[in-house]
This record gives C-alpha cells, sequence and structure tokens, in this order.
C-alpha cells in the first residue's frame, strides 16, 4: 500500500458553475472541445489538477474522433488540449451516472453504455490519456446481484484491451446494489478493473467495513504506477449523531478530506463543484478532521 508521499491533486465532478451547459448546448465536436479547453484553462488558473466530466452534461454519442484531419482545427485543439493536460499535469476523469450500466439486462442500455464508453476512450487516447478515467457503476441488480455482477464483467471483457484498461468501476450508495466488498469480489478479480471508491456511498452501504478499510482496499485494486482517485462527498443532512441522513451532497465542504495518508487523488461532489473545491483548498488548514462513525455491533 503506498502512503502519502506527494500532494493529493483535488477536482470536481460535473462542469464549473458559471458553465450552463442547457443554454451553450454541447451538440458538435467543436464545442466539446472548446468545453473541455475552457474547462482546463479555468482549472489551471485555480490550481486544480483534476477535471471530471458528467456525462449526463454532454452529447458525445455522435461525434467521431478518428475521422479528425491532421492540420485540422478539431486536431488543434486536441493537440491544444493535450499539451495543457501534460505541462499542468491534469488528470481527466468521466462519469457514467444514471442510464449507463453494463449489467443492466437491457440489452439497449448496454450497447448505449459501450458506445458512449467507446467514444470516450476516442478521446482519450486522442489526448494521450490511457489510465483509468471513465468512472462506471454496475447498474440494477434486478433481485440477483451474482447474476448481475457476472453479467456486468462479461460486457468488461467484451470490450477491447485498450478500452476496458480505461474502466474504474465504483460503489453504490443502496444496499441493494454493489459495496466495495462487492466489487472486490464480483469485479475486481473477474476484470481488474480497479475500484474507485465514493465515499458518502459508503456510509449507506458499507459491505461490513469502515471507511477506512473500505478506502484501503479500494486503493490497492489499482495499478502501482497510479495514483488511486476516490470521490468525497459530504451529506446535505445528518441525525442528531452526526449520521449522515442523505446520500445526496452537500454544497460546500465543512471538514477536511479524509485521506488517511494515502497517496491518492480527489474528486469532490458537491453542488458548488468548482466554488466549492476552490473554497475548500483556501480553508483546508482551518477546517476539522471530518467525524467518521464506526460500523454498529
Amino acid at each position: 500500500m503506498i502512503l502519502n508521499r506527494t500532494a493529493h491533486r483535488i477536482g470536481y465532478l460535473g462542469s464549473m458553475k458559471s458553465w450552463d451547459v442547457s443554454k451553450k448546448e454541447i451538440w458538435t465536436l467543436h464545442s466539446f472541445l472548446d468545453f473541455v479547453i475552457d474547462h482546463l484553462k479555468y482549472n489551471s488558473e485555480n490550481g486544480i489538477q483534476m477535471l471530471c466530466f458528467d456525462l449526463l452534461d454532454l452529447n458525445l454519442q455522435e461525434f467521431d474522433f478518428s475521422s479528425i484531419e491532421e492540420d485540422s482545427e478539431e486536431q488543434n485543439k486536441i493537440d491544444l488540449i493535450s499539451n495543457l493536460v501534460s505541462a499542468k499535469k491534469i488528470r481527466i476523469f468521466f462519469f457514467l451516472g444514471k442510464g449507463y450500466f453494463l449489467g443492466s439486462q437491457l440489452p439497449e442500455i448496454v450497447q448505449d453504455t459501450k458506445k458512449i464508453i467507446l467514444k470516450v476512450s476516442d478521446f482519450l487516447d486522442c489526448i494521450g490519456v490511457q489510465e483509468p478515467s471513465i468512472l462506471i457503476r454496475v447498474g440494477s441488480a434486478y433481485g440477483n446481484r451474482k447474476e448481475t455482477l457476472v453479467r456486468f464483467s462479461e460486457e468488461v471483457k467484451s470490450l477491447p484491451n485498450y478500452v476496458s484498461r480505461k474502466l474504474a468501476v465504483m460503489n453504490d450508495e443502496k444496499p441493494s446494489l454493489f459495496s466495495v466488498t462487492d466489487l472486490l469480489a464480483g469485479v475486481y478479480y473477474s476484470t481488474k478493473i480497479p475500484i474507485c471508491f465514493r465515499f458518502l456511498p459508503h456510509q449507506f452501504n458499507n459491505g461490513g467495513l469502515s471507511s477506512r478499510e473500505a478506502l484501503f482496499l479500494s486503493a490497492s485494486t489499482w495499478p502501482n504506477d497510479i495514483k488511486p482517485v476516490f470521490i468525497h462527498s459530504e451529506p446535505q443532512s445528518v441525525d442528531e449523531f452526526g449520521i449522515p441522513s442523505s446520500p445526496s451532497p452537500s454544497a460546500f465542504l465543512s471538514n477536511r478530506i479524509p485521506t488517511f495518508n494515502l497517496e491518492i487523488d480527489i474528486i469532490v461532489d458537491s453542488l458548488d463543484k468548482d466554488l466549492s473545491c476552490i473554497k475548500y483548498m483556501k480553508e483546508i488548514k482551518s477546517l476539522k478532521p471530518i467525524v467518521i462513525n464506526k460500523i454498529p455491533d
């Protein structure tokens, strides 16, 4: 297990607050590349070294990255993105949330999920990113978690190796779905794709592990030469004992992010996105440690 020797890179999930996706409509390859460039420049200026785009904000289904011609305007933008990522040491991720599940029983959902994964993989290839950067969930268990995990793993194996090696799987908040424990036995041992630990969902579906155990276990699934990443949130509400009562994320972070001295990078999932991330980086030294409740006996 790698302990912390370098500073944690911190980023946020989604688009920056000033970018109204609904109004700017990312329907062309040009607008998508501009979207990425704007985020890279803005985040770099604000000391943010992690990008995690939510694919619900984007429309990549019709983009053809393989047909970009040399010396074209699109290729110039691709080159700019690649140079910014390299020079600023920025990591880029894509989050597949609702609607994209490889473990689904519905063939059309599986095919749509594969299509978007292939599109994202093509883009990552264009900018020279080969590490696990596409964050996915298994999907609904349909009352049979074991079969769903097997189906998910088989779909992962059906993808080309250059695509599957860019995947990481995330734990769920519902006990009827998949904890880190489930993902280790049902996905990692079969496919070797790493686990991206989500802190807040773990509070509702811990699989018998403490937060520290789950984070260490998830980090251990990442290749030795790639720094693990995890998604951190604080709940919108807690009960009288400080236990989260909602899996929905808060607007800002009020406590220091628990890394347990691991060498990991962090994606913040919060309602105020980049504003929350910038605020956290400014206030980190004055924030109190988060109180993590033990698993009840």
